[in-house]
């Protein structure tokens, strides 16, 4: 029974050592040999000196403060293990004393918590990540809302007779401005985006493009960025769009990275076919390759094993978790597809993506037909519910000058009530989906339940929540998304006014 006992007591993960109140090992087992980086046989009876960095981990569990009559243990948490050749190791310990035959044994369990201090480390990054999303995209949103006056107010100018030449000039410059704005805003808010997948049908050297043109403004001047659009041209796939320019600009960031001081980062592409000799992760089939090339320091064989493991990181703690090749890796995958790394020390990295090639048929966007501006007047009711005034008073000035009349709401509340009260009814309402007090969609809601048939359109600046997807689930509901130029405005309302009956 004994012999079992021991036995057990060696295979446990844990490390267990004794010590008596004469600072003598009296016993180990071979977790704390293997921690502390000693023989077990020729550690016990020796005094704690003889064993590098016990007598500091003694100190710091202050086991002469412990008595046999204690009914607890003294827990102490994280506690430094240096290691030979490596950085310390951290701890947590339990200590508990007992009086055996007339000497006083202290007895410590240990564990190794470097793990759950990774994973602690990487929930608050996650957290942070997660809140800094939700800053930015409240932040898009603001931005969207003052960009749609902006450019609405500019459009409505330039509509304007004898309006002068040099004006005119100085005023699409301005409009030019704000659309890139508008741009810039909308390529940050799809980066930030959390959640499911959103498969679709997707253009590769267009994902590319908003990956290089985020690149160019994060890169150091001295690192050429270089990337031609690809011939052939590569297949399309079926992704989700922003989770691939994660995917790109993760890796990206990490060639920028690896060159301190400079050098060549390089976007490919090509379509390549796998046999069923492919071997894993390969499959048999046809794929896009992207690349990601870096002419900086390399790696190693160990490190380019390794370099797809969660945690696992070549750069400083205080750069993040090292989770995000692991996240871009797995993202892949799930997508069908799989990554390769190929380095050397001092020649440079290169990453490899592969996506299934997509065989749905590729359909050729529709092209807005030009309208007679005279069709897109009109004489109906419009309720407009928005709660920044601007955009109420540059949506109304936008329908107003081709006829409509207008009413206007601050939120879903007041949106109800002159509802309720309009005399006569209103032919549409257009309605923001996020505003203070009572939202889009359940403003909606109650509205259809006054009138089953009502007609609306929901402008969003781009917040992605319960109430936006609650709110693209209902019938006969059209979306525009902020900021909008006037005549998409126009011509969406009167699309819907003329739409049939739902």
């Amino acid at each position: 029974m004994e012999q079992q006992l021991e036995t057990l007591i060696h295979s446990v993960e844990d490390a267990i050592i004794s010590v008596d109140d004469r600072s003598t090992i009296a016993f180990l087992n071979d977790a704390a040999a293997r921690l502390f980086g000693c023989m077990r046989a020729a550690a016990v009876g020796k005094p704690i000196s003889s064993v590098p960095g016990l007598p500091e981990v003694v100190a710091q569990l202050k086991v002469d403060e412990l008595t046999p009559s204690d009914d607890s243990s003294k827990s102490v948490r994280r506690i430094p293990i240096p290691q030979a050749g490596g950085d310390p190791v951290s701890i947590e310990a339990r200590v508990s004393c007992v009086q055996l035959d007339g000497r006083k044994l202290y007895t410590a369990v240990m564990r190794d918590s470097s793990l759950q201090q990774e994973m602690e480390r990487a929930i608050y990054e996650a957290r942070k990540t997660q809140a800094i999303g939700a800053l930015a995209g409240g932040i898009a949103h603001d931005f969207n809302n003052i960009l749609t006056a902006v450019i609405s107010q500019v459009d409505l100018v330039l509509t304007a007779p004898e309006l002068p030449a040099s004006l005119r000039d100085h005023l699409i410059y301005a409009q030019t401005s704000a659309r890139r704005g508008a741009e810039l805003v909308s390529k940050l808010q799809g980066f930030s985006m959390q959640g499911k997948p959103q498969l679709a049908l997707l253009e590769v050297p267009k994902v590319i493009d908003q990956v290089v043109f985020m690149l160019r403004r994060t890169v150091d001047a001295a690192i050429q960025l270089r990337y031609q659009p690809p011939s052939p041209k590569p297949w399309p796939v079926k992704a989700d769009g922003n989770q691939l320019m994660q995917a790109l600009l993760n890796l990206g960031l990490n060639a920028r990275d690896a060159m301190p001081a400079g050098g060549q980062l390089t976007i490919e592409t090509a379509n390549l076919s796998f046999d069923a000799t492919a071997r894993p992760p390969r499959k048999a089939g046809d794929f896009v390759r992207l690349t990601v090339a870096d002419t900086g320091r390399g790696m190693s064989p160990e490190t380019l094993s390794r370099v797809f493991e969660p945690y696992f990181s070549t750069k400083d703690a205080s750069r993040g978790p090292g989770l995000g090749l692991s996240i871009a890796s797995a993202t892949i995958v799930e997508h069908g597809g799989w990554m390769e790394a190929e380095s050397r020390a001092g020649e440079g990295t290169r990453f490899h993506i592969h996506l299934p090639r997509s065989h749905e048929p590729e359909t050729a966007p529709r092209q807005a037909p030009v309208a007679d501006p005279k069709t897109m007047e009109g004489r109906e009711r419009i309720l407009i519910v928005d709660d920044e005034e601007m955009v109420r008073m540059v949506t109304k000035a936008v329908l107003a000058y081709r006829g409509y009349q207008i009413v206007e709401a601050v939120d879903g509340e007041e949106a109800i009530k002159k509802y309720a009260n309009a005399s006569p009814a209103f032919d549409l309402v257009l309605m923001d989906v996020h505003m203070p007090r009572l939202n889009g969609h359940d403003a909606l809601v109650k509205i259809r339940a006054l009138n089953p048939k009502a007609r609306a359109v929901m402008l969003s600046g781009g917040l992605h929540d319960a109430g936006s997807e609650g709110a693209m689930g209902l019938e006969g509901v059209k979306f525009l998304h902020k900021p909008f130029e006037n005549q998409e405005l126009v011509r969406l309302v009167r699309e819907t006014l003329d739409a049939r009956p739902f």
